[in-house]
């Protein structure tokens, strides 16, 4: 339930009209990992998604069952409709992996420990454990946990760094926009969602990063001015020289938009500071990938693409048809959230 815990709020405020569906093991490839969860009304209203449709109306219509009777059930698809190696008549998870969904009617759950963690900011980590009884009587445990979002700093507020906060933010990272001139930093120019920060760029990220407790932070100079840019990018360069390990380093991602005639003058000044050649060398400028961008919009998916792909150390960024072998090759082929218990 933990991940789309906040979006559950008007569910848990009318418990017995709602079951969450939660997928909490699977084999193989799959649409989504385990803890992806999906609301289903009596209604049949739904809240979030689980596996790209193949499945979704049956676990739907199994959620509204469970819902009528008040019991928690457990099912599971397969290829050609064969759940973990079971004969079966079931729907196929196309895919060819294999998922186990637990379908919880909520007036079966700990309500207040939900709501509880709904009313949290949903960027925080945050853990879950259920101890439920399904229909056939099987006692289980599930234990969920959620990593803190990514936080993504952007230095100047304009159409480009608007459009890339936007998609930030549609992928669950914590945004936040700093601006030194007031009339361009207000809240009606920043998205809904993203933090605003009124001051001298140099100034506020230096105070943002002595927060360390996100897991990845990338640190983006949006703006042309040497008075503004060469700064954050000395602050998050001073950030990284206190890490302990390459590790450690890696959690900050520095980057700039901008020419390479501005990236050449950035470097300048960074070398006439002090900054080392291999300091000065984790600053990825000009930002984003070869995709042609023109627009603010387009420009901002590419930003986003390599940001995402440095977020993702063991990404290649390329072609998913150029390579072989899972297309989801950082997760784990085999992983449960659920297990069983004495009754």
């Amino acid at each position: 339930m933990l991940d789309r815990i906040t979006s559950y709020s008007s569910c848990l405020e009318d418990p017995e009209h709602w079951a969450i569906a939660t997928i909490v093991s699977v084999h193989g490839s799959s649409p989504s990992p385990v803890g992806t969860s999906m609301a289903v009304s009596v209604d049949l209203e739904i809240i979030g998604s689980l596996s790209g449709g193949c499945v979704e109306s049956s676990v739907a219509a199994s959620a509204q069952d469970a819902i009528a009777a008040g019991t928690i059930s457990r099912e599971s698809f397969g290829p050609d409709g064969t759940p973990f190696g079971q004969a079966g008549l079931g729907i196929a998870l196309t895919c060819g992996g294999e998922i186990e969904v637990l379908i919880q009617p909520l007036v079966t759950a700990d309500l207040e420990t939900l709501r509880r963690l709904a009313s949290r900011d949903p960027h925080l980590p945050a853990e879950l454990d259920r101890t439920v009884t399904d229909h056939g009587g099987n006692r289980l445990h599930v234990h969920e946990q959620r990593a803190g979002a990514p936080r993504l700093i952007l230095s100047g507020v304009h159409d480009f760094s608007v459009q890339l906060a936007q998609l930030a933010l549609q992928i669950g990272w914590n945004v936040h926009l700093v601006e030194i001139r007031p009339a361009f930093g207000t809240a009606a120019r920043v998205p809904a969602g993203a933090q605003l920060h009124l001051g001298h760029p140099g100034t506020v990220i230096a105070e943002l990063l002595e927060d360390q407790s996100a897991a990845w932070t990338g640190v983006v100079v949006m703006t042309h001015h040497p008075d503004l840019d060469v700064p954050v990018l000395g602050a998050a360069l001073s950030w990284t020289n206190q890490a302990k390990d390459d590790d450690d380093a890696a959690r900050c991602f520095i980057g700039a938009m901008g020419s390479r005639t501005s990236a050449a003058r950035r470097d300048a000044a960074l070398r006439a500071m002090g900054h080392s050649e291999a300091a000065r060398k984790r600053v990825v400028s000009p930002l984003g990938l070869d995709l042609g961008a023109e627009t603010p919009s387009e420009a901002a998916v590419s930003m986003l693409a390599e940001l995402l792909a440095a977020k993702n150390a063991q990404a290649s960024a390329q072609p998913l048809s150029l390579r072989n072998g899972p297309i989801n090759a950082s997760r784990p082929r085999s992983v449960s959230i659920i297990r069983e218990m004495a009754v």
